[in-house]
């Protein structure tokens, strides 16, 4: 008796599926850095051409706006997209990634192979126009981790010629840029500098020497004495904006313009740079691995080494100067307390609300601690936060409307706001959007009395 040989049925996709898969074009998103940004960049640009090109010449149907981050370094990821990217290919968004070259993706070759590899895991393919490989063989693989360890060793490299050049400076008693600050110039011959524009230099300054401003170096050395003395800080910043006196900006002073200015020591003859040990932390990440951050907080002065600078002082007498900054130092580290709070937001709605009057900022303050009601969940209770106009506390001059709300009310404002905005229509949200551009282009434009 011979045996029954069943064979096993093949095992094909639906009809519909297997035309979809033949005839469906790949979905590309083209992904753009810049490290620097600036108005006449062209970088994103030629990044786009490029990898559009890639993207015609592979029958890739581009399917979404380019996401750029500009103004990124590639060492850091937290701050960029990049989870952006990864939630849409999750979501099966697109196929392909394209990328100018591999150092766009990023110059920090662990991580940067780390988020390669969940781009891979979700199915994603990722290409460089100017520097193709595939990265689903060995071979390919292995061109792109070289290509990511070259931008690192790029990366590094720049690092160090950067260092380099701050010991240079030090050493010659410099600062670490040669622009000019408040109560000093750089010269009368070279163009006004503008804030993200490069530094014009002539042979009269190419030193880096500044010179004392006839103009605000005496206000600057007045505000050192005046502030040593015990003059409040409010009642300096409030007789810099009366008198019609700005930042090195053009911008009316505010008090954290003031200690930025008295904190750096140029003006009683100093150039500080910051301890190694502090300009970076050691931040560890939920599963377990550790990077290093750059540190991104206020830093108060005992967390800068001053240095005797080249430049002339705006008090021309040594021991007073000495003395000054003594008295100084010891009143700034009294007021600082316990140190510098990070620029993490504290409260529910810190950085979120705006004077309503002047569309500038609001800053917080605690009711007196003998008055105040129990904590609620480990923070000040709402009713004790007040959010106050800024521009009002610097410069006196009251909006209407907004300059004052506690923390309780504000919250009860802005749950009800939010309720609203699921039920507004278009025309309402027209309206908002309008008040909100009237607000944003009013604050930079605000005058003191």
């Amino acid at each position: 008796m011979s045996a029954t040989v069943i064979q096993a049925p093949l095992r094909l996709r639906p009809e519909e599926d297997r035309l979809e898969a033949g005839t469906r074009r790949k979905r590309g998103l083209i992904y753009v850095r810049v490290s620097k940004a600036r108005a006449d960049m062209i970088s994103p640009e030629l990044q786009v051409g490029h990898t559009r090109a890639l993207a015609t010449a592979e029958n890739i149907d581009v399917v979404h706006e380019p996401i750029m981050d500009l103004g990124e370094s590639g060492r850091e990821f937290e701050e960029r997209r990049i989870e952006e990217i990864k939630q849409m290919a999750r979501d099966k968004k697109f196929d392909v990634l394209i990328l100018w070259i591999w150092s766009r993706f990023g110059r920090n070759l662990r991580e940067s192979l780390q988020h390669l590899d969940a781009l891979m895991d979700y199915g994603i393919e990722v290409r460089a126009a100017k520097e193709d490989f595939d990265g689903k063989t060995t071979i390919g693989r292995f061109a792109i981790a070289q290509m990511l360890n070259i931008a690192e060793l790029e990366s590094n490299q720049k690092s160090d010629s950067w260092r380099d050049t701050f010991e240079r400076r030090r050493n010659k008693g410099l600062p670490h840029s040669n622009r000019g600050r408040f109560g000093y110039y750089r010269c009368d011959t070279c163009p006004k500098w503008e804030a993200g524009e490069k530094v014009e230099t002539c042979p009269k300054c190419r030193s880096g020497i500044l010179n004392i401003d006839p103009v605000t170096g005496p206000v600057l050395a007045q505000l050192y004495r005046d502030y040593a003395l015990g003059v409040s800080v409010r009642q300096l910043v409030v007789s810099l904006n009366r008198r019609g006196i700005t930042t090195f900006a053009g911008k009316p002073f505010t008090s954290g313009d003031l200690h930025a200015v008295l904190d750096s020591g140029f003006g009683l003859g100093f150039v500080r740079y910051v301890i190694p040990e502090l300009a970076h932390t050691v931040v560890t990440r939920p599963d377990g691995t550790t990077k290093k951050k750059r540190a991104n907080r206020q830093r108060d002065i005992t967390a800068y080494l001053y240095y005797q600078g080249v430049h002339q002082a705006v008090i021309a007498d040594p021991v007073e100067c000495e003395r000054i900054w003594d008295a100084y130092t010891k009143r700034r580290i009294a007021q600082s307390k316990r140190g510098f709070f990070s620029n993490q937001a504290r409260y529910s709605l810190s950085t979120v609300l705006r004077c309503s009057g002047c569309g500038g900022r609001m800053q917080t303050a605690l009711r007196n601690k003998k008055y105040r009601r129990p904590l609620v969940d480990g923070l000040p209770n709402p009713l004790d936060v007040t959010f106050r106009c800024a521009n009002h506390i610097d410069n006196k001059s009251r909006p209407a409307n907004g300059t004052y709300v506690s923390l309780a009310v504000a919250e009860k404002w802005f749950l009800a706001w939010l309720e609203a905005e699921v039920r507004m229509d278009d025309e309402t949200a027209e309206a908002v959007r309008a008040k909100m551009a009237q607000l944003t282009n009013k604050a930079p434009t605000i005058s003191s009395p």
